[in-house]
């Protein structure tokens, strides 16, 4: 199984441990883009691993006279894969959603040879082969349970607070040195510099900051990303000594006191434009700030603004601004056009319709969207860097055109997405301290909001979170989530007051006159009444309003199949339907169950749990659908 930790081998590499007309096949179908890291990693670890599904599938891929029709083909196919994926989970390297992907791409090449060829292989149905969470939410660590010295007389309540400042402070003093490299730079350029004393070698770096300029305007990447001329060699050379960017009054990383080559072009690329390190340092700043998810942070769109008010100033992500732009026909500014100030009508119409775009989408008030002061330092940042970019912003093409985020680099041949983790190839300092990832920023900044006395259904549309079990399970720091974790189901609770015996042991929902109303519709629009087997209470041949459960075998069936289906439709409704309808209907079920398992019934419950996915299986019920699409 090393061989799935091994880098992705090229195809190359593959058919030299396993040469055979199927792989050339493969390669000439699917390529070799990022999105083949699945079929190229599988078929290494067919060619090289000793395990009894490698060796089969290696027997089963040499047979010229293959039978793909054959039971035991996509059995043994299907277990081949099973044991790959289980070899890269043991690895505990990546998430399961990495997993997936590589997984899903497999399949998908494998459907593209059997598409070439039927009887290559047979169609893989990846519902054959589930996949549970691995390596995901929990195994992340928030920056407060770090031994730091920072910590040191710390509060543990406040340890996260302190810990996003820490970081936030490093990132802002790296951002604000590169922002100095810049605008030294751009002084250069127009010879702003002549009350330095050395002007033989500020001439050179003009030539070198030109010549960097020249080379992306005419080939489309940096003079440093070729091979080096003999002339460039002694231009770099010449600025190697630390004292000469010391007497400039830039502060330049580094660990003696001649510079690397690298260094000194790292530091020409930051003169005309934003290197990672700059990158990085803002987007720590955006998720401290924010708590957003790393993916919407470095996949921001190149104008992420939606609109200005006198108050406020809207952004979001590519998906959010979409959403709004077809729904308002609003265009988006980018942050300094931002002059014009919404106000009146048209700002409670754009701020209407802002809101129905957050509710419709599935993340909702989360990580893809956030409304702050014009004042707020963010902003200010964010207009900085675009400053800096000012030079350089023509020269993105392709998938950076459309990104906020993007680096001028000498290492590739284009520029750069700015997608890299916040401690990579960064000095060092807190930033590049093990366990100071976006994910534990995130982490931590829930935590503030929940030590803050932040309500956790507040948080949940923070996080994006619409399961309270993830936040919950991830987030949470003290107890205050036990006190409104079920405060839906606790409202229905409060109408269940006493266990009444009518010949039969049945459980009453007492209510007042209003609330049985309220109750009564909720349970006529929903169709509760019937999936849950509730019945109207007849006593003495008397049919009285109050609503029954009564517990027996089937109606215990359909109180889990109920339960089971309004899960299955969280997300198949809208937030709207799920707050007005769904929600009631939850808190409901959650009610009569919790009542039934205190009652002694909770055997009962799960005997009727287990014959009811018995039912499911064998396909004689479906769940219901109880909530309206």
């Amino acid at each position: 199984m090393a061989a799935a930790l091994d880098p992705v081998p090229t195809w190359q590499e593959v058919r030299e441990e396993f040469d055979n007309p199927v792989i050339a096949k493969l390669e000439e179908l699917v390529g070799s883009g990022t999105k083949t890291a699945g079929a190229k990693r599988f078929f290494g670890w067919i060619a090289t691993s000793d395990m009894p599904e490698a060796q089969w599938m290696r027997s089963y891929v040499a047979n010229d006279n293959r039978d793909a029709e054959a039971l035991e083909t996509s059995n043994g196919i299907r277990q081949a894969i099973m044991r790959w994926v289980s070899g890269l989970q043991d690895l505990d390297v990546w998430k399961s959603g990495s997993i997936r992907a590589q997984r899903d791409h497999l399949l998908r090449a494998l459907e593209k040879l059997r598409g070439d060829d039927p009887s290559t292989f047979p169609y893989i149905d990846p519902r054959s082969m589930p996949m549970g969470s691995h390596h995901d939410g929990g195994n992340y660590t928030a920056l407060g349970s770090l031994d730091w010295a920072e910590f040191s007389g710390v509060e543990t309540e406040r340890r996260d607070a302190v810990a996003l400042a820490v970081l936030r402070k490093a990132a802002l003093e790296i951002f604000e040195k590169y922002e100095k490299i810049f605008e030294f730079g751009q002084r250069v350029l127009r010879n702003e510099t002549t009350d330095l004393k050395n002007q033989r070698v500020v001439k050179t770096l003009r030539r070198l900051i030109q010549d960097e300029i020249a080379s992306w305007e005419r080939i489309g990447r940096s003079q440093f990303s070729v091979t080096w001329t003999e002339a460039l060699s002694n231009r770099i050379d010449q600025l190697r000594d630390l004292e000469i960017w010391k007497g400039f009054g830039l502060d330049v990383q580094a660990s003696q006191d001649t510079l690397q080559y690298t260094t000194v072009a790292d530091t020409v690329l930051a003169c005309i434009g934003p290197t990672f390190r700059a990158n990085q340092a803002v987007q720590v700043i955006f998720c401290t700030d924010t708590g957003w998810n790393r993916q919407p942070i470095q996949g921001l769109p190149r104008h992420p603004y939606a609109f200005r008010t006198s108050s406020s100033v809207l952004l979001g992500s590519e998906q959010v601004l979409a959403n709004f732009k077809n729904r308002a026909g609003h265009m988006v500014h980018a942050g300094r056009e931002m002059a014009a100030i919404v106000r009146g009508i048209a700002e409670l119409d754009l701020k209407s319709h802002w809101d129905e775009v957050a509710n419709e989408l599935r993340l909702a008030n989360a990580d893809e969207q956030a409304s702050l002061t014009p004042e707020s330092e963010l902003i200010q940042i964010l207009d900085r860097l675009e400053k800096i970019q000012s030079l350089s912003r023509s020269w993105a093409k392709g998938e950076t055109e459309n990104l906020f985020f993007y680096a001028l680099s000498q290492r590739t041949d284009s520029v750069a997405k700015a997608d890299r983790d916040p401690g990579t190839l960064m000095p060092e300092g807190p930033l590049t301290r093990k366990g100071a990832t976006f994910s534990a920023m995130r982490k931590s900044f829930l935590n503030t909001l929940s030590t803050a006395g932040l309500e956790p259904s507040f948080i949940a549309e923070i996080a994006g979170h619409r399961s309270r079990n993830i936040l919950a399970k991830n987030y949470f720091v003290d107890q205050q989530a036990a006190r409104t974790y079920e405060d839906s189901v606790r409202v229905m609770q409060g109408c269940i007051q006493e266990l009444t015996l009518n010949k039969r042991i049945a459980l009453k929902l007492g209510m007042d006159d209003e609330t049985r109303r309220h109750f009564r519709m909720v349970a006529l629009h929903t169709g509760v009444m019937s999936a849950c087997g509730m019945t109207q209470l007849e006593l003495d041949g008397e049919i009285t309003d109050d609503f029954v459960f009564e517990p027996t075998f089937f109606n215990l069936v359909d109180l889990y199949l109920c339960h089971a289906g309004v899960i299955k439709q969280r997300y198949e409704v809208s937030h709207q339907r799920w707050v007005i309808q769904g929600k009631a209907l939850m808190a409901i079920i959650k009610a009569v169950g919790r009542t039934v398992f205190e009652k002694g019934l909770r055997r009962d419950y799960w005997a009727a749990a287990r014959h009811a996915n018995r039912l499911l299986k064998s396909g004689n019920v479906t769940l219901p659908v109880l909530l309206e699409i």
